[in-house]
């Protein structure tokens, strides 16, 4: 086996690790969908979610540095001698678009995820507002109520009945 198959089973390799990485994704972001489509959304969930994404999204950018840099390396030989390495070519070509239809997917739901998630946060800031509102009147309320009667004055009691 000459350096050129070796690089072309590292692409390929590659491609199919990427594949799997993109399907974790698609799952986790599945899994965020169902947090936010709950009547209370557990924020923890999310967050952990959000950070496993980061980490296999993190890993893509590897694989696909990793990838640009052996593919420079052996383009030349793959178009020369695509005969040689046909099954391979259509299996990377198999695995392009699995990951380009995943993909589109996977921006569908983060869009629809980004719309529900938005909708949360700007249903929360209205939660906050109102109670912050809610406690300035309530404090106001009081202080009023406490300045009503001071000790130096005087109270008149109606004796009849």
């Amino acid at each position: 086996m000459d350096d050129s198959s070796v690089y072309v089973t590292v692409l390929h390799d590659s491609l199919a690790r990427k594949v799997d990485i993109v399907k974790e994704i698609l799952e986790l972001t599945r899994e965020q969908k169902k947090i936010l489509s709950a009547p209370e959304m557990d924020a923890e969930k999310f967050d952990n979610i959000i950070e496993k994404k980061g980490v296999r999204i993190e890993e893509i950018l590897e694989i696909d540095k990793g990838f640009d840099s052996v593919f420079d390396r052996v383009k030349i030989e793959i178009q020369a001698n695509k005969e040689k390495y046909r099954t391979q070519i259509i299996e990377m070509q198999n695995y392009i678009r699995v990951i380009t239809d995943m993909s589109v997917e996977l921006e569908s739901l983060e869009q629809s995820n980004k719309l529900k998630f938005d909708e949360f946060v700007h249903k929360k800031r209205s939660e906050i507002k109102n109670f912050n509102i809610s406690n300035k009147t309530a404090a106001s309320y009081y202080q009023n109520m406490s300045n009503q009667h001071h000790i130096w004055q005087t109270y008149f009691l109606d004796k009849k009945k």
